[in-house]
């Protein structure tokens, strides 16, 4: 086997409020990386203004998201399964100072498996597309490249597909966010608006658990604060290179992992069930997202 790392796009010039298309390759990819250039506007962009830039990236394959998720999300993401963090190059307070963020869009858990990741497709396909935010007050002439990592000679049997569930709960309550059944899960990542970050341990998702058919499986029951200290186990202390040192980038994310050492012993099936449910207990009304990690069989 060999594996092929090609430009798909090359500096792709984005405007604010944009939305553009790529045809992907049709050979078997392991992961795609996605950078962003762009210029400071006045003094240093930071990396959460950066990453509000990348309002939503997709993936679709024959039309149907197999990807779908914020630039702030998958740059925690790639935390996730990287364990490691994605750094903002060339941190410096020039105006029109170049910079750029590179950030992968995975199909496996590890890369180059060549078990695991998107198979073979048509040419149209698989397409991928990148929306830009409106603002342009921190960062502009911002522009897009995109490559895909293949695995010539590859038949992976399976490839993660991930989507962004989101709702605003009532708080004081349970709340329930409805997820997709037929496919295992290799883990549930989890954001919450409101964590413990000042004099307050008030959580957007507080206590959490997960059910199938409405009976609690494998999240029994968590709190909050139990669920992100087993994402810094599972990650370390991951800090961005600026001025906010020793505080906690990823305080807004949890993960329930159904994979640990990217084994499937642990994997949730949902095929053959009615309902797959993310309930939490809402200490605010204030947005809660939840993103399931799903194996899916290539057909």
């Amino acid at each position: 086997m060999q594996f092929r790392k090609t430009i798909v796009a090359d500096s792709v010039a984005v405007a604010a409020s944009s939305v553009t298309t790529f045809d992907l390759p049709v050979n078997p990819i392991s992961f795609l990386t996605l950078t962003m250039r762009f210029l400071n506007v006045t003094d240093e962009a930071t990396l959460s203004q950066v990453l509000l830039k990348l309002a939503n990236i997709q993936v679709t394959r024959f039309g149907q998201a197999i990807f779908n998720m914020s630039g702030t999300d998958l740059q925690k993401l790639n935390m996730v399964l990287q364990r490691n963090n994605p750094i903002l190059a060339n941190q410096v307070a020039t105006d029109n100072a170049a910079r750029y963020i590179s950030l992968r869009i995975p199909f496996s858990r590890l890369p180059l498996d060549p078990n695991e990741g998107i198979g073979a497709t048509l040419r149209g396909e698989l397409k991928c597309q990148i929306t830009i935010s409106a603002s342009e007050a921190d960062a502009d002439n911002c522009a897009i490249q995109l490559e895909a990592t293949e695995m010539l000679g590859a038949s992976p049997k399976k490839y993660l597909k991930i989507t962004t569930a989101s709702i605003t709960p009532v708080s004081g309550i349970d709340n329930d966010l409805a997820l997709p059944i037929g496919n295992d899960y290799a883990g549930l990542f989890i954001f919450s608006t409101t964590v413990p970050t000042s004099t307050s341990f008030t959580t957007s998702a507080a206590k959490m658990k997960y059910l199938l058919d409405n009976v609690e499986t494998d999240l029994i029951s968590s709190n909050w604060e139990s669920l992100h200290g087993d994402l810094l186990a599972r990650v370390g202390h991951r800090e961005e290179y600026d001025a906010s040192a020793d505080n906690d980038d990823i305080a807004n994310y949890a993960f329930v992992d159904f994979s640990p050492n990217n084994e499937d012993t642990w994997l949730v099936s949902t095929k053959g069930h009615s309902q797959s449910t993310f309930r939490f207990t809402a200490g605010d009304a204030n947005i809660v997202r939840c993103m399931p990690i799903e194996l899916v069989a290539n057909s």
